[in-house]
């Protein structure tokens, strides 16, 4: 199961990208493919992933050896500094193209789990001390903060668009998560969710033109006109009481937008007043309400990645750099899912022990078999 998985990264793929982008031009020794395979394997198999883990790893794997580019076996050795430099240069298209292969591939197998048609936007940033970091945006924080951002697309449980953020206007998620959603390939049938983070009249007009469907969350305060006033229906099932359902055409610099979107206003059983705006004007109240919550998922992705995938640190102190190690740490996430979906599995934490643990076993299994062995006598062993 877990060598079915990881041959996703397929070899004549990675070679064939390489070619395309040229990323190993030069006859540089550290390929593409030694960086990606490199950087997956270590998040998956929770090591600890820095330029001098990486040049410790290479010395005792025989595969991550054979990617670099040297024909003598006695040079077949890694310096971390040579591999910081690399990150610094090389092609990210090269792994934006490995990673959008295997977003592709994976739709396949996940098109049918639960909550497919529901697409989730939300942005995330990384920080470091803005006297180390040499690219980056001011998104708040201490005087000399800056901080890598990016606006991720989650469709179901796929992570299947990443958008980072380059320009400082793009501190303001109006304008980052609106680009990503333009951006993004939606098919008709999916319902995007998002934050208050986009408040902009223009924009939910925008998404009404492009036949977006949306829903999402906007401040209680937040200035409109009644447009008509639907029949308020609470659900008994429900710990939600709805206040009011509305159509309504917002302000926008003080002028009305006539585009008309419904407005729901609710209390929890905390008692705190929430209103949710959409342009769905078919499902009940507490659909909509419900639907929104569906949201939470892309904030316990976040979670996963920063807590058990290693990032939210960085590994090098540049943009290009990054983006080579976030995209490898999102191919190593989607790898995860397949294998959660394939075994029916639930969480994070110990699905990804479980997944640790049976490519440790497959590492030995290529061992055991190097030398000749038979495998399959360990059976129920290892």
């Amino acid at each position: 199961m877990v060598t079915q998985i990881m041959s996703y990264l397929n070899d004549d793929k990675l070679e064939s990208l390489g070619s395309l982008y040229n990323v190993n031009r030069y006859n540089h020794k550290i390929t593409g493919a030694f960086i990606v395979k490199s950087f997956v394997k270590s998040v998956l198999t929770n090591r600890p992933v820095s330029l001098r883990s990486i040049e410790t790893l290479t010395e005792s794997s025989i595969e991550l050896q054979a990617l670099l580019k040297t024909d003598n076996t006695d040079k077949r050795r890694l310096d971390h500094s040579s591999l910081g430099k690399r990150l610094d240069k090389i092609s990210t298209d090269y792994f934006r193209d490995i990673y959008e292969d295997i977003v592709d591939r994976s739709s396949n197998i996940l098109s049918g789990s639960k909550n497919w048609n529901i697409h989730r936007f939300d942005s995330t940033i990384i920080t470091l001390s803005g006297r180390v970091i040499k690219d980056g945006i001011k998104v708040g924080g201490a005087k000399n903060d800056m901080h890598i951002k990016m606006s991720v697309g989650l469709k179901g449980c796929l992570p299947k668009t990443i958008r980072f953020c380059t320009e400082q206007s793009e501190a303001n998620e109006d304008i980052a998560l609106v680009r990503a959603i333009n951006e993004s390939k939606l098919e008709k049938e999916e319902i995007i969710l998002f934050d208050r983070g986009i408040s902009n009249a223009k924009s939910f007009d925008d998404f009404g033109k492009k036949d977006i469907k949306f829903v999402t969350r906007v401040k209680n305060n937040r200035k409109y006109k009644v447009i008509k006033e639907n029949k308020a229906v609470s659900d008994k099932d429900s710990d939600l009481e709805i206040i009011s359902d509305e159509i309504v055409h917002l302000y926008h610099k003080k002028k009305l937008v006539n585009n008309d979107l419904r407005l729901i206003k609710v209390i929890n059983k905390e008692g705190t007043e929430i209103s949710f705006l959409t342009n769905l004007h078919d499902p009940s109240s507490i659909e909509i309400a419900d639907m929104y919550n569906l949201r939470w998922e892309i904030e316990v992705f976040f979670k996963f990645l920063k807590q058990n995938l290693q990032f939210k640190h960085f590994i090098t102190h540049n943009l290009n750099g990054m983006m080579v190690y976030i995209y490898s740490i999102l191919i190593a996430a989607i790898l995860f899912i397949i294998y959660k979906h394939q075994n029916k599995l639930s969480g994070f934490k110990i699905p990804l022990l479980k997944f640790t643990l049976e490519i440790e076993k497959e590492i030995i299994r290529d061992l055991v078999i190097m030398c000749g062995g038979d495998p399959n006598k360990l059976k129920g062993r290892l």
